[in-house]
């Protein structure tokens, strides 16, 4: 079959400011994990042409929702015979199935392929042109129980995260690497956190799984063989099995190619021999997921890091060498202006470049439950949810937040 993974274009969100436009990597590892014929269309950089593909595959941020809907009902008036999947980070099973006819949660590279075996049938029962035909596909639909799979039907129940040395390795073949930054490359080695902070959707899931040193650092070489000359490792948490770490930085050291860590780590999981390896490998830049300088705050959005932690991090960063920044939020449980003042000398203290972004409780986190007993809920449709307050509180208005998280970025 014909598959098309599309990467809609979405509301420009904050880590773009940062990052820049990169690869789609989620559906590249998809489209490495799949025998079907496949091609991955990125809207963000071009136009889209719509084709005789058998299989859609779209994935959805919360912030693209309403793209990503307008992307599927323009293929929908085109093939109305495609299958249309969606996936992505978007938590809410139900926004996607109203226009989608599967709903892959969490990850989807065994579920994905899984899923194809079956849309052979249903498009042939689609294309079928007897009455009888719509009752055929309702009951076969019915019958599709694959793990980690929604329909208007039902939902199966979710599927055990994959260990990531099992899956075979992003498909690069399927992207126009030189569309992006040609002499950058963007990795990911591990997926989950066993953390649980209370605004975290936990995309992956709460299991910390890595691939092996040595794929990584093949990896790491092809990309360098096709022209990448630093590297973008994006996992959530890199730093979290220090002998893995310490392996590959031995592996990256015999390359001898820069690379950063942009996406965020934690505090707690490096100590001065660890970063000392990462410089020596080419570590230049390491991005903290700090959230706030107020050990309340800390501690109520369950962070289980301490001010203590971050000063004795960023410290050790610094004295090797390595550029140390930070990830913070305006708006977290407890936060008031005061605490944003305090959090924006504590940046000062430490002597760093801070990003800030807005906190955002999306749909089934703590951080939403927690609004929904101790805030009010804006109405602000999920385009503006990285740029705009959803939510407010007595001591924290829209309009303080929204002025503070100007003032702090323009303070860092």
């Amino acid at each position: 079959m014909r598959v098309a993974l599309i990467q809609p274009e979405i509301p420009q969100s904050e880590d773009e400011n940062l990052l820049g436009i990169y690869p789609p990597m989620g559906l590249a590892w998809l489209a490495g994990n799949i025998s079907d014929e496949v091609e991955i269309i990125d809207l963000r950089l071009t136009s889209l042409t719509v084709k005789d593909w058998d299989v859609v595959g779209i994935s959805c941020q919360t912030v693209g929702l309403e793209q990503c809907r307008t992307l599927a009902q323009q293929i929908r008036a085109k093939m109305p015979e495609a299958v249309i999947v969606t996936g992505g980070h978007h938590s809410v099973v139900e926004d996607m199935l109203t226009f989608s006819d599967f709903v892959v949660r969490g990850e989807g590279e065994i579920t994905f392929q899984e899923l194809l075996l079956h849309i052979g049938k249903i498009k042939r029962i689609r294309e079928s042109k007897e009455a009888k035909g719509i009752r055929k596909l309702e009951e076969y639909m019915r019958t599709i129980n694959i793990p980690g799979v929604s329909t208007l039907f039902g939902s199966s129940p979710d599927r055990l995260p994959a260990e990531l040395f099992r899956l075979n390795s992003p498909d690069y073949n399927t992207l126009s690497l030189a569309q992006y930054h040609p002499h950058e490359g963007t990795m990911v080695t591990s997926r989950g956190c066993p953390y649980h902070c209370i605004f975290c959707t936990r995309p992956f899931g709460n299991t910390w799984r890595g691939r092996t040193p040595c794929q990584v650092v093949e990896e790491a070489e092809f990309l360098l063989e096709n022209g990448a000359q630093t590297l973008h490792i994006m996992d959530d948490l890199f730093t979290y099995d220090k002998e893995r770490t310490l392996k590959i930085c031995e592996g990256l050291a015999s390359l001898h190619i820069t690379w950063d860590l942009p996406n965020g780590t934690r505090v707690d999981t490096v100590d001065q021999d660890l970063l000392n390896a990462m410089a020596e490998s080419g570590c230049y830049r390491i991005l903290y997921g700090i959230e706030s300088g107020v050990e309340d705050i800390l501690k109520r959005i369950q962070k289980q890091i301490t001010i203590e932690q971050i000063e004795r991090a960023i410290s050790m960063t610094k004295k090797i060498g390595i550029e140390a920044e930070g990830l913070f939020m305006v708006g977290n449980p407890g936060d008031t202006p005061e605490t944003i003042r305090k959090t924006v000398e504590f940046i000062g203290k430490l002597d760093i470049k801070g990003h800030f972004s807005l906190a955002t409780p999306y749909p089934g986190t703590d951080f939403w439950r927690w609004v929904v007993h101790h805030g009010k809920f804006l109405d602000v449709p999920y385009k503006d949810f990285e740029q705009t307050p959803v939510f407010e509180t007595l001591d924290f208005s829209a309009e303080e937040r929204l002025n503070m998280w100007k003032w702090a970025s323009s303070c860092t």
